[in-house]
């Protein structure tokens, strides 16, 4: 009933998009103990479903930290152990007993311990190399959008320079003209000579704007 509670109120109470580190982790141990608690009332080792006990610890192995992994890992071997050891008998009906020699009562942990092992070792690797190919991925798409930005941006400059070229054109030819007209007058001259560098000095901006700057890049 209490899990089934849990299921319910995950499912439409819980309103994270994403469950961080330790709340997954916490879950995870939750449904360890849970199940754990379960095949205790019902033969421990002995009963088949056992190898469910894995389960959050391979979960984890592929999406969480490396020592939450561990961390499930090594409670579950204890839970098996204990389970190995202390258990109520499994569910019969009549004057029906199951019964398992020691050896093999002892080899069943043993074989689940070792396929923990090494199916979590396994989830390690690929949740490590997953995740490195996500990461890569994601700077991939941030250099490309860094790159289409600065497109856009030198697009938008170019577009600019030429749209800007035909009034500063007019501009210098009227500047030229009025130096013409005034001659050496002291009182004009240098602001027409400063007119004309600073057209020249703003054509100069414009043709470098208008220059494709990502040869290099």
């Amino acid at each position: 009933i209490i899990g089934v509670l849990t299921n319910f109120y995950l499912q439409f109470k819980f309103k994270k998009n994403q469950l961080n580190n330790f709340t997954s982790t916490f879950y995870l141990f939750y449904d360890l103990i849970q199940l754990s608690t379960l095949l205790y009332l019902t033969g421990g080792i002995t009963n088949p479903f056992t190898i469910l006990l894995i389960v959050p610890a391979i979960v984890a192995s592929t999406f969480l930290t490396l020592r939450s992994t561990i961390n499930l890992s090594i409670i579950t071997i204890v839970i098996l152990i204990v389970l190995t050891i202390y258990n109520l008998p499994l569910p019969h009906y009549g004057e029906l007993h199951f019964h398992v020699p020691d050896t093999y009562l002892f080899a069943l942990p043993t074989a689940i311990i070792v396929t923990l092992i090494f199916l979590t070792y396994f989830g390690i690797r690929f949740g490590i190399e997953s995740r490195k190919r996500t990461e890569a991925l994601n700077k991939l798409e941030l250099i490309l959008a860094k790159e289409h930005e600065l497109e856009s941006i030198g697009l938008q400059a170019a577009a600019a320079a030429h749209s800007l070229g035909t009034p500063l054109s007019t501009i210098t030819v009227i500047a030229r003209e009025l130096e013409k007209e005034i001659g050496n007058n002291p009182k004009y001259s240098k602001d027409i000579d400063l007119l004309l560098s600073q057209t020249k000095r703003c054509s100069d901006i414009l043709q470098n704007l208008s220059k494709d700057q990502f040869k290099e890049d």
